[in-house]
């Protein structure tokens, strides 16, 4: 996945957090009427701070990812190691391919 998909992704599940906590900003207002008490406010200003950590968390993973692709050398080096495995893989086998193909070309000239 690249960079820019992911932060469309975060762009949106940031948007959604959004939607939904302002949703619930107006039901619980509704639910709630013009008290004056301080358990009025209870319930808005969790919906707000929970809305705003789940924002920093989403963000705080888009840092985190930018570092990763800053340096990217350890994955060239798993890149690296990934060929050299496929490449011992197809050496060690060739032999097994080699007589895979004999064994094509006689069942193929058998029929013809």
């Amino acid at each position: 996945m690249t960079i820019s998909t992911q932060r469309d992704v975060r762009v949106t599940i940031i948007s959604r957090i959004w939607a939904y906590s302002t949703v619930m900003l107006f039901i619980s207002i509704l639910l709630n009427g013009q008290g004056q008490n301080r358990k009025v406010l209870f319930l808005p200003a969790t919906i707000v701070f929970g809305a705003a950590t789940s924002t920093i968390v989403v963000l705080r993973k888009l840092r985190d990812h930018r570092h990763e692709t800053l340096f990217p050398s350890q994955t060239l080096e798993e890149l690296k190691q990934r060929i050299e495995n496929l490449e011992a893989i197809a050496a060690s086998d060739a032999r097994h391919w080699d007589h895979s193909l004999k064994q094509l070309e006689q069942t193929t000239l058998d029929r013809s």
